[in-house]
């Protein structure tokens, strides 16, 4: 399950249940959402004692905007604070609860949709300067629409050939899921596992390890991607190399663009799309549908005869 972190404060064992009361329903508890939790303990440590264990004072300090800070590292902290303080209130606490909605995470960026010519010209590149691990890795990017965090953590064992299937364990929100590959991924893939030092690698190791056999870091991994994109000249309307994760946001419209081409309605679409890039909802996954003008006149193209059954003829 992972250690639990040391919490400063009168208020220390309240923060170790409530992170063994979470881990308790499943939920993965990193590190990174335990230095939140200290960071909450240390404030009210530092503040008057209080019988709800969040006064006022502490949650009007713990949900401003610090300086220089983003508006999502303002919001994850404002979330934790309220699942905290949501858990103590259950736990007879009288605590203050930040109010739903407090803050919003809003950004005016626009992800960079990657076309399919565009990809080519990026394995072009990719397959003639970089290494086998960055060859497969942009093609689990490009095919499955993962998030580069989750191909990082990918062991041998989770490919399976035989199936055809990849295994995505314990992501964002706990969440686990099989993803089927495509044909021309499968080939790839399967040559890549047949390569001798891979064919004798215990099937626990890394599927991408770097020099030392560990598992690459997604920031690192994603740094080493980005000289590529700038070779092969797909770069953002600033000029600058797309982020691996436009390729997600790239995946998510082409997807669902095919799905409506093949006959799907949009409305079935969406719930099949959301559980393959393990989102929680489909709200998630409407996020990631920035259309290009192309891809938003054809969707509407092939919903033409389902308008005009229930709307008629009227414009």
């Amino acid at each position: 399950m992972g250690d639990i972190v040391a919490f400063p404060g009168p208020h220390a064992d309240l923060f170790t249940g409530y992170v063994r009361f979470k881990r308790a329903l499943g939920y993965a508890i990193p590190v990174s959402y335990q230095y939140v939790l200290r960071d909450i303990a240390r404030c009210i440590a530092t503040g008057q004692p209080e019988p709800g264990v969040v006064s006022r004072a502490a949650m009007e300090h713990l949900t401003a905007r610090r300086p220089g800070e983003a508006a999502p590292t303002q919001c994850k902290r404002i979330t934790i604070l309220r699942q905290f303080c949501l858990w103590l209130a259950s736990t007879g606490h009288t605590p203050v609860i930040p109010p739903a909605g407090l803050v919003r995470d809003t950004t005016e960026f626009v992800p960079r949709i990657v076309s399919a010519t565009e990809m080519a010209g990026i394995l072009v590149v990719a397959d003639r300067d970089a290494s086998e691990q960055r060859r497969l890795l942009l093609r689990l990017l490009w095919c499955c629409g993962m998030r580069i965090s989750e191909a990082c953590a990918l062991t041998v064992s989770d490919i399976d050939t035989s199936a055809g299937t990849i295994l995505i364990r314990h992501a964002k929100g706990d969440r686990s899921r099989l993803l089927p590959m495509s044909a021309t991924l499968w080939e790839y893939a399967a040559g890549y596992l047949e390569r001798p030092e891979m064919m004798d690698a215990d099937r626990e190791l890394p599927l991408m390890p770097t020099t030392r056999g560990n598992s690459p870091r997604p920031g690192n991994a994603g740094a080493a991607l980005k000289p590529i994109f700038e070779r092969a000249g797909v770069l953002t309307r600033q000029g600058t190399p797309i982020r691996p994760h436009d390729l997600r946001h790239s995946y998510a419209v082409h997807a669902l663009e095919k799905m409506v081409d093949d006959g799907l309605d949009v409305y079935a679409a969406l719930p099949l799309l959301s559980t393959y890039m393990g989102h929680a909802d489909i709200h998630s996954t409407e996020y990631y549908l920035r259309f290009t003008q192309d891809t938003l006149l054809r969707i509407i193209d092939a919903q033409q005869q389902t308008s005009r059954r229930v709307f008629g003829d009227a414009s």
